[in-house]
């Protein structure tokens, strides 16, 4: 139906809601969400609701996911710019210098004259909400279940990939013919725009290409991954309909590569069962170590999960080695629920040099002795330590000792370092 473009979001909502002759209630029945939201998004108390929601609105009112997403402010042109696929396919970690990526544009034109729309893999920092975290476990727990997957340790994404009704068609590959063309124009950057596109699903065809020569454990997160992008109604839908002058915007994108990450360690986690796992003993990284081997995920994707999900009190600190020099980067830091609520590290009081102090510490190779730390309150926690170093990165684990006492001893003044802004 016709809308008027200078309604706001909201209006344009309701308008759609009263042309179907739907009520409040109604609408959010056939929609799947909370009547009560539906009547904030209407009355614009929500600016720019998730991608999620508006994908199921647009299929209660049976129109275009798409527009719903430009009247939301998510998408922008961008008629000079990479198509919408192609940047999904620059999911790389860093910035490409400009002639890097006009090789890399130039290489996925030429995949994508021969059918396929190549996609790589970025690693995102950033943290999902729990509504969107629990929106994308019920996806992936829906599809296990169909696979007759749940349970199955590891996950067999050959059956998963079936029952999704993908096919894995291929590698990321040029042909000889058109690699030599490129090569004239753009030398050795040709082979490094190769090696940073991992993987791609082409929704269309329901095809799925992996690079060549990735090792097990990081083929297994590219393809959970592209199945994550199939499986996640709201990017299937988007990303089938985009056309080549118009782009997510890069926020909004990064959002999406999140959202299809955690869905991949969902698939390979199976929702809860690996955090079970990992909760019936103390954690360390020979914990972690073990059940990533069992299930088949890096010690990175584990490690980061098992903390981030864990019911224990503990955070866990990783600095990457730069590629040239092997220095370590600024660390990324994450934490489970219980301790971000007694030491707020992710929000305002992370103690940056001591974090880093032992990172370097564990580099070295230097044992970690348990340190006491106070929390919020301003009691006094015993926290061990544990580190892994790998050629990729340095990671230490900071692990709370269960209390035995009902109350912590209280500090009588703790200074915390000043974070810097």
């Amino acid at each position: 139906m016709a809308v008027t473009d200078k309604t706001t979001l909201g209006a344009r909502l309701r308008e759609l809601r009263l042309a179907k002759g739907l009520g409040l209630r109604e609408a959010a029945t056939i929609a799947g969400i909370n009547h009560g939201y539906l009547s904030q998004l209407e009355r614009d108390e929500v600016a720019q609701p998730a991608p999620p929601v508006l994908q199921k609105l647009a299929a209660a009112y049976d129109e275009p996911f798409l527009l719903l997403m430009r009247w939301a402010n998510y998408l922008e042109d961008d008629p000079q710019g990479l198509s919408a696929n192609q940047s999904r396919a620059l999911k790389i970690m860093g910035e490409p210098t400009a002639a890097e990526l006009q090789a890399i544009k130039a290489v996925l034109d030429a995949m994508r004259a021969g059918r396929a729309d190549m996609s790589a893999l970025q690693r995102l920092d950033g943290h999902l909400d729990q509504a969107d975290r629990a929106e994308i476990r019920r996806h992936v727990l829906a599809l296990l279940r169909r696979a007759d997957a749940l349970d199955v340790i590891p996950t067999p994404l050959d059956q998963v990939t079936e029952i999704s009704k993908l096919v894995i068609a291929g590698e990321v590959t040029l042909s000889p013919a058109v690699t030599r063309r490129l090569r004239e124009r753009f030398g050795d950057l040709v082979d490094k725009a190769l090696e940073l596109i991992l993987g791609s699903v082409q929704f269309d065809s329901r095809e799925v290409y992996l690079q060549k020569g990735l090792y097990h454990l990081k083929h297994r997160f590219v393809h959970a991954h592209e199945i994550g992008h199939d499986l996640l109604p709201w990017h299937r839908e988007l990303y089938a309909s985009l056309d080549d002058k118009t782009r997510l915007k890069p926020e909004v994108h990064d959002q999406y590569e999140r959202q299809a990450n955690q869905a991949a360690i969902e698939i390979l986690t199976q929702g809860d069962r690996l955090r079970a796992e990992a909760d019936d003993s103390a954690l360390s990284f020979d914990l972690i170590n073990r059940v990533g081997s069992q299930f088949e995920i890096s010690v990175q994707a584990t490690a980061r999960h098992v903390v981030e999900e864990t019911h224990q009190a503990c955070a866990l600190a990783i600095s990457y080695r730069g590629s040239g020099t092997g220095k370590l980067m600024p660390p990324h830091l994450y934490s489970s629920r219980s301790f971000e609520e007694g030491f707020h590290w992710q929000s305002d009081r992370a103690p940056a040099p001591l974090i880093q102090q032992h990172l370097r510490a564990a580099q070295r190779g230097d044992a970690l002795e348990p340190i006491t730390l106070a929390d919020v309150r301003g009691r006094i926690a015993t926290v061990h330590l544990d580190s892994l170093c790998t050629p990729q990165a340095v990671f230490v684990l900071f692990r709370c000792s269960p209390e035995k006492k009902p109350l912590l001893t209280r500090l009588t003044h703790v200074e915390w370092p000043l974070r810097s802004h």
